[in-house]
């Protein structure tokens, strides 16, 4: 685990060392994702960069790491979990291997498949591959989007980095910010791929690879997604299914565990890391160290749960309780290091759990994607109150229970569950579902936030729903496969996790669960109220009794009553009509008349403040960005000198000489 970083040049923009002292002020970005090591490669054409969380091959495993012929180089990001099968195969064509790593199993790999290994590769992981012979250029993203690429194409170069910090750095990205991706967030509260948040920067599409040769031509490919009729020709009972989902998860469980490092759990008190927990337990034969967030505000509080499922799997429990005066200590930390917008204020307790878990564990894994894979979410149910709602009669539920529910405070829970059905009754399910996803502020709020007016039609939402031939119910997991995870789940644990230099797998994105649990037929995840049925069947023995009769909390952060406290003051200054006036984004009037309604408790506004509070802190840090490249770029070290001189350059770092493509 690491981040990566490289600059290509086309038209001789950079001498050798210009090219490598960028990269290494890219490098000092991300130490926290690497503190173990930096590497360097620079040659007349480009320069790759990392920086190293050794998990695997402590001893031989540093990057860049080149092929046999010295003419391929790769710096990679992530874990390849089945590389000890692979490296197997590659063995017995004739490739010879100096590490024991994964990273160097995926260069041999696409020195000989090319970029079709892609599909025998199971893991996360984003890359970039090298060929200096032909000088072209590889870069690739994981199926799902568990690791993060960013890239920028400029007039004679092409940026890439883990880390949107990174390409800033570099001095060569244009700081504007994306109008649809603004909008975009300020309705989802993150950005998808392929936004950012600045204009022409981009995040690679997970489940694509993208080719750059010579000349600065792109070639874009995608080399995995579901196939459009999965679950056609499925055939397996539920008792079939139940044995196939538990030998797939505890094998993809079982290749995550493989680690150099010690290891750990996220427990939230929720199934899906329950049923990680359970499995580890199982492969372990010694006590799985698992790490719980708990809250004081008991409306938030899982702990308890966690606490049931620790004492049954006999694991090394630590939880720790948060308040306002913990997050106090990370929140600018937090808030600093984000990037781009990101309104998920779960990010907060996700940080604190993984900062506690570094004091004990380099790696975790997690049970992020099962509410994705078998309908889990609150959400997936509101066709079913929905059509219970239209089987009312119209009469009593125009002249009855609307009224007396638009009566109700509009900041009662009573009252937000209803109005949704409501709300949603009578739309088809992608309309409801596309309703759901807008965790942010409504479109028709839209027009009124931003100065300009400007709305996204959100059509590659509806593009990604029509992709599969299949129903209503999976289209809408589809989709929240395809946005959701990469744009939100996996965003919030890979920044909060790598901030705080820990790495987190997710067994629930083994590629052979993803396809089964989308391959069985809706009955056996949802019916009528009824979420997760065969995920819960499969792993019963694994649970206490007691998760079973539990309410579903989402993994959420008491941020609504902070801003009406403690954080009102910091709320206040960004709501400030001569500050908002100043940026020339917003409408003062839209927001003062939401702040009012949240602080004055008339209306709960916390996703929408939040999400703006978090915005102007980003763009307030923005708008202070001063890039200090042209002052770092010969005060930066390499090999314990003072500068990059000419004796560093050309080499990788083990100190070997690269071949030169006329050679």
């Amino acid at each position: 685990m690491c981040g990566i970083n490289g600059l290509i040049q086309f038209e001789n923009m950079f001498s050798e060392l210009e090219l490598k002292n960028r990269v290494h002020v890219m490098n000092d970005q991300i130490v926290h994702r690497g503190p173990d090591a930096e590497g360097l490669f620079a040659d007349t054409r480009c320069a790759l960069g990392m920086r190293r969380l050794s998990i695997i091959d402590l001893a031989t495993g540093n990057q860049p790491i080149w092929n046999e012929r010295h003419d391929m180089v790769i710096v990679f990001n992530g874990e390849l979990y089945n590389f000890r099968k692979l490296r197997e195969q590659l063995v017995k064509k004739g490739h010879s291997f100096y590490t024991s790593s994964d990273t160097e199993v995926v260069l041999h790999g696409f020195e000989e498949y090319g970029p079709q290994f892609l599909t025998q590769m199971e893991g996360m992981f984003a890359f970039a591959i090298y060929d200096c012979r032909k000088r072209e250029w590889y870069i690739a993203r994981d199926r799902i989007g568990e690791k993060p690429l960013y890239y920028h194409q400029g007039k004679g170069y092409f940026i890439f980095g883990s880390e949107l910090k990174s390409l800033v750095a570099s001095g060569l990205v244009p700081m504007e910010i994306d109008r649809t991706a603004l909008s975009r967030y300020f309705q989802l509260t993150y950005i998808p791929a392929p936004l950012s948040i600045y204009e022409n920067v981009y995040k690679l599409v997970p489940g694509h690879w993208l080719k750059i040769d010579s000349s600065g031509k792109c070639i874009f490919e995608q080399y995995w997604d579901l196939d459009r009729n999965i679950g056609h020709d499925y055939g397996l009972s539920f008792a079939e299914s139940k044995k196939k989902l538990r030998e797939a998860l505890f094998q993809s469980v079982e290749q995550r565990m493989v680690s150099d490092v010690p290891i750990g759990a996220f427990l939230s008190g929720g199934f899906d890391s329950s049923i990680i927990v359970g499995i580890m337990s199982h492969l372990s034969s010694q006590p799985v160290n698992t790490f719980t967030i708990g809250f004081k505000e008991k409306q938030y509080d899982e702990s308890a749960l966690a606490n049931l499922v620790a004492k049954k799997n006999k694991t090394n429990h630590h939880v720790l309780t948060m308040d306002w005066d913990y997050v106090l200590s990370d929140l600018d930390t937090v808030l600093d290091n984000i990037d781009e917008p990101f309104g998920d204020s779960s990010l907060l307790a996700t940080y604190a759990v993984s900062k506690m878990a570094r004091k004990y564990v380099k790696v975790v894994l997690t049970g992020d994607a099962g509410d994705e894979l078998f309908a889990g979410y609150n959400k997936y149910l509101i066709s079913y109150y929905g059509q219970k709602y239209e089987r009312i009669p119209m009469f009593i539920r125009k002249g009855l229970i609307e009224p007396f529910v638009h009566k109700l405070p509009v900041n009662s829970p009573i009252y937000r569950k209803a109005n949704k059905v409501i709300s949603a009754s009578g739309k088809d399910l992608f309309s409801q579902h596309k309703q759901m996803m807008m965790l942010g502020f409504k479109e028709e709020e839209m027009h009124h936030l931003t100065k300009d007016g400007f709305v996204d039609d959100m059509q590659f939402i509806k593009d990604q729903y029509d992709y599969l031939d299949a129903s209503d119910q999976a289209k809408t997991q589809y989709v929240d496969m395809k946005t959701v995870l990469e744009g939100d789940m996996l965003t919030k644990v890979d920044r909060a996790s790598m901030l705080a230099s820990v790495e987190t797998r997710v067994p629930m994105l083994d590629t052979n669960v993803i396809e089964l649990a989308f391959s069985m037929p809706d009955e056996f995840k949802i019916n009528d109220k009824q979420r997760k049925i065969i995920l819960k069947d499969t792993f019963k023995d694994l649970l206490p009794d007691e998760l079973f009769h539990a309410s579903k909390h989402g993994f959420g952060v008491p941020v609504g009553e902070w801003m009406r406290t403690v954080l009102r003051d910091k709320l206040s200054f960004y709501c400030n009509k001569d500050y908002i006036l100043s940026q020339g984004l917003f409408n003062p009037a839209m927001v003062s008349s939401t702040a009012e309604e949240h602080l004055q408790n008339r209306r709960n506004r916390t996703s929408e403040l939040w999400t703006f509070l978090v915005f102007q802190n980003w763009f307030e840090k923005m708008k202070n960005v001063k890039t200090t490249v042209n002052g770092l770029l010969f005060q930066t070290h390499c090999g314990g000198q003072k500068q990059h001189d000419e004796s560093c350059l050309s080499k990788d770092f083990n100190g070997q000489n690269p071949v030169s493509p006329e050679e």
